[in-house]
């Protein structure tokens, strides 16, 4: 993906990113111009300014860091804090080696955080990024016997203390079949017409993101977003960690 790149003189190093591409660029008195299809835009607008909005096309911002404290240590990542005017979207994927392959990652939305004396401050939930059967969120319920259109009957009752309506049934490959609608004896009802194999081993799984695995690994990669059009300030973004201990 192309982008514009810009330099600080000052500072002596590449600042940011930018998803504006123009034609020809220029500073006059203060003012920030480009060119873009023979249009003239300027950019730092601050009495009328929609923010990220370049030629008509609306844009997020977007900032990505590595966390990395105590490298050599597996760690759980518990919460995060932003010093700022706005919560964002964030998202977090968490590393075991240098292959970029996430082991979990989840997600969290504005009305995830709170606000506690102008900072923002938010827990993050389980890995939602794929069924983990080591999870305490997915539960055997026994192989098929028999279906008869939404009714799905196990050779064996099914084991109360883990089935909740809501949660979603999976085959022995991790194909979904349905969400479970009711249970009662040796049956299941889904919210489908499923065609199921007989002795086909099934399993519950609940919602990952309250009941998965949690963000472990020796760093994370934290992305936060924001896409709304007023100004956004950000200083600091700090985060709640701890050391896994195996059991």
């Amino acid at each position: 993906m192309a982008n514009t790149l810009t330099y600080d003189e000052s500072g002596k190093g590449w600042t940011s990113f930018h998803s504006f591409i123009p034609d020809w660029m220029q500073r006059l008195n203060n003012r920030f111009f480009t060119v873009k299809g023979g249009q003239l835009y300027l950019h730092n607008d601050e009495d009328n300014a929609v923010r990220n909005n370049f030629y008509g096309v609306q844009y997020p911002t977007t900032v990505k860091m590595i966390v990395n404290d105590f490298p050599s240590e597996v760690k759980f990542a518990k919460t995060i804090m932003i010093e700022g005017n706005k919560a964002f979207d964030v998202d977090i994927k968490s590393y075991l080696n240098d292959e970029e392959v996430a082991i979990t990652e989840t997600t969290l939305g504005v009305a995830d955080f709170l606000d506690k004396e102008g900072l923002q401050h938010a827990f993050f939930r389980q890995s939602t990024l794929a069924t983990d059967y080591s999870a305490k969120n997915a539960y055997g319920l026994g192989r098929v016997n028999s279906v008869l259109g939404s009714v799905i009957t196990l050779y064996n009752d099914v084991p109360l203390g883990s089935i909740s309506i809501g949660d979603t049934l999976l085959d022995e490959n991790e194909n979904t079949i349905g969400v479970i609608q009711s249970y009662s004896g040796k049956t299941i009802t889904v919210d489908t017409t499923p065609i199921i194999i007989a002795n086909t081993f099934v399993l519950g799984y609940k919602n990952a993101k309250i009941e998965g695995s949690a963000i472990r690994g020796y760093n994370f990669e934290v992305e936060l977003t924001d896409d709304t059009t007023s100004r956004t300030e950000l200083f600091a973004v700090n985060f709640g960690i701890a050391k896994s201990h195996p059991s």
